[in-house]
């Protein structure tokens, strides 16, 4: 257990990484200067080697101890392939705290006095020792009693302190006191003045402030224990609700057959819940009613799309009564010459009838095959802008030049 727990200090500090063999050694000769290297080596290499770790528990009400089991086999050291070093495996580090599950904590009040006794006796080293173990141990109670407080109902953890309810609070409350009779011998002056006197002696590593950091850490860790105990005993003790089996279908069913239901009852019974198995605990349908929030999307919106089966129609229409209207004038105009879209501007073939055709205008001097004309037809367009008054307002437009050529 000394290199365990050795390797657990220096796994703290390494953050779990491997550690070479000359550290481990150089760290357990603190403690034990007469250790031989073989020695720490062999137990090194035989904690490496998978085991099934067991421990004993006490059981309320049976003087026999209940061994558990880990249920697997682990070891409790890793060792790298290449070179010599280890550190703690997953187990190893659950190992500390697997002894103190044997211990209670009705039984804290003793390692309480060993820490007081271990200050007013001036061995500094166990101080840190026994604070440890007190921290761990209250450690496993206090993830027990959340464990028990996160869970419905009545449970065993509840039932343990609910039993010996009047026993964990004397021995809690005592030890708190203990541990404030531990903090106050320890900032005596003979106190402190014995700690110089010991660090020079012994070439302690250790500080003053650590110890008094530690001994705090004691006390504090035990009201945060009695006020979590605290809290588990106030719910179970409104919490009446308990989990019961499911009745059994042929119970049920011989009570109906001796004491039928009224047909009005049955009728509603079988409307509610329909004809059914009785494995299982009753249930409302109305029981989650609410409970799931259904969200109905949001109906898809089409984008707009641009249909060019609708608009060629249209434009050809368009285009057609521009020329009805306008293209024979065209045409004879561009037999005579060169025509540009200002002279058409002028002349006011953008109107037919009441409507501006602008557009189709300007479409037949881009693309003038549509002009009834037999000639082949040049386009020049201008390189600057033309202005035409045309009403209240006035175009700006490039102004382009067609003409036509005789086939020779």
């Amino acid at each position: 257990m000394n290199i365990i727990h050795r390797l657990k200090l220096l796994d703290q500090s390494a953050s779990q990484d491997y550690l070479p063999f000359t550290v481990i050694f150089n760290a357990i000769r603190e403690d034990r200067p007469d250790v031989a290297e073989v020695d720490v080596q062999y137990v090194l290499n035989v904690l490496r080697r998978p085991s099934e770790l067991f421990y004993l528990t006490s059981v309320t009400g049976q003087q026999a101890k209940v061994c558990h089991s880990e249920k697997r086999e682990t070891a409790l050291i890793e060792k790298t392939d290449y070179a010599d070093e280890y550190r703690l495996s997953v187990s190893g580090r659950m190992l500390l705290s697997l002894s103190n599950v044997a211990r209670d904590a009705t039984y804290m009040r003793g390692d309480a006095y060993n820490l007081l006794h271990a200050i007013e006796w001036n061995d500094f080293p166990k101080i840190l020792t026994f604070s440890d173990g007190i921290i761990s141990q209250l450690r496993n109670e206090i993830l027990e009693v959340r464990t028990a407080l996160e869970r419905v109902g009545r449970t065993e953890s509840i039932d343990k302190y609910l039993g010996r309810l009047d026993q964990y609070k004397q021995v809690i409350e005592e030890t708190i006191g203990i541990a404030k009779k531990a903090e106050a011998q320890l900032v005596k002056s003979e106190v402190l003045e014995a700690f110089e006197s010991s660090q020079e002696m012994l070439d302690l590593d250790i500080t003053f402030e650590h110890l008094r950091s530690q001994i705090n850490h004691v006390r504090q860790v035990l009201v945060i224990f009695n006020r979590l105990l605290s809290e588990l005993v106030s719910m179970s003790l409104q919490e009446t609700r308990s989990a019961v089996p499911p009745p059994s279908f042929i119970d049920v069913a011989a009570h109906f057959v001796r004491s039928p239901l009224a047909p009005e009852k049955e009728g509603f019974l079988l409307a509610q819940w329909g004809a059914l198995g009785l494995v299982t605990p009753f249930h409302s349908a109305l029981d989650g009613l609410g409970a799931v929030k259904h969200r109905t999307p949001p109906p898809s919106v089409p984008a707009m799309t641009f249909m060019d089966e609708s608009v060629e129609p249209i434009s050809v229409l368009g285009r057609a009564r521009f020329l009805d209207k306008h293209g024979q004038d065209i045409a004879s105009a561009l037999k005579a010459g060169p025509l540009r879209l200002s002279e058409a501007i002028e002349r006011g073939w953008f109107m037919v009838d009441e409507n501006m055709m602008l557009g189709d205008l300007v479409g037949i001097f881009v693309t003038p095959s549509s002009i009834p004309i037999e000639s082949r037809i040049l386009i020049d367009v201008s390189s600057t802008l033309d202005t035409k008054s045309v009403g209240d307002g006035e175009l700006l437009f490039t102004d382009i030049k067609i003409t036509a050529v005789e086939e020779k």
